[in-house]
């Protein structure tokens, strides 16, 4: 079954809970975007609340993410993106073995962090690993979590999330650890990290693409369409030279023009920064971290 989330930025916190004084109604400052999430069981095309904000809403930063459950509940608490004060974070993938590392991973996270899990998943796990590397200099309590960090700092946490799980992985399983898929993406509302990683010699992670052009192709306002249909009357349609700078960050290509979308390499990460800035960077990786795929004869 589909399941459903979306986390959009916003700056309505920041308007009406007095963000300049800090005295919102849960003593946080508050203040610039922060992510607001609706979450569904129901597939997307039957929830007429989901199709009824899609169509009214707008929004400079936007998760979306589809869930195919795989052995955890199918309830809210567990459908992707995750918030953790301004940050947004979402996975495609699978941590494997992830029942016999999860005490040790929880171990490695502080108080605050996990006390914020509220589902089961392993990748509500992984963020709140990543939470608690990217806030430790600035004591990473709630407050923490409401400051902004530099791209280059979340590209590390991330890493470093993830490092944590291949050495726990090869602690406690050794030989008989199996490959991860970790796709992973974060934003703060103004920078963003995706991250595409499988931890074996050969076998490719579930692809990862972006792209700095096709915001024009999906935009009705603009010239051309998704699927590269015909419109017969495009005269008052904007031209793609008029769109400002935008990315997109997607599984799989979202509009038919192929020299629009770029793959994200295998051990590669986006980042993008606060000016639009956007670069690729290898992964740090070990190649001890390799792991067999029992599957494969």
């Amino acid at each position: 079954m589909p399941l459903l989330t979306i986390s959009r930025y916003t700056s309505s916190s920041a308007d009406f809970e007095q963000g300049n004084s800090g005295l919102s109604t849960d003593s946080m400052w508050k203040e610039g975007l922060r992510p607001a999430a609706y979450k569904t069981i129901v597939p997307p095309i039957n929830d007429i609340n989901f199709r009824s904000i899609c169509a009214n809403t707008e929004s400079r930063v936007v998760f979306a993410h589809i869930r195919a459950a795989s052995g955890t509940p199918i309830v809210h608490t567990n459908n992707h993106p995750f918030l953790f004060g301004r940050h947004t974070c979402m996975h495609n993938g699978v941590v494997s073995n992830f029942s016999v590392i999860r005490r040790a991973l929880c171990a490695r996270m502080n108080d605050y962090a996990y006390a914020a899990i509220l589902g089961s998943t392993d990748s509500e796990h992984v963020f709140a690993l990543y939470m608690t590397y990217l806030t430790k200099e600035n004591g990473g309590d709630q407050a923490s979590w409401e400051r902004e960090y530099s791209v280059n700092e979340m590209a590390k946490a991330l890493h470093d999330a993830v490092a944590t799980i291949l050495n726990l992985q090869q602690e406690y399983l050794g030989t008989k650890r199996t490959p991860n898929s970790l796709n992973l993406c974060v934003t703060d509302g103004t920078k963003l990290v995706a991250y595409r990683l499988r931890n074996h010699c050969n076998q490719e992670p579930p692809s990862l693409y972006y792209s700095t052009k096709a915001g024009t192709t999906l935009n009705r306002k603009y010239e051309d369409h998704p699927d590269g249909a015909l419109v017969q009357n495009d005269s008052g349609r904007k031209s793609r030279s008029k769109h400002g700078k935008h990315l997109i960050v997607a599984s799989e290509p979202s509009t038919y023009r192929a020299d629009d979308w770029h793959l994200i390499g295998r051990e590669q990460m986006l980042l993008a920064d606060e000016k639009g800035g956007v670069r690729i960077e290898d992964i740090p990786y070990d190649t001890k971290w390799n792991a067999e795929d029992p599957t494969i004869k």
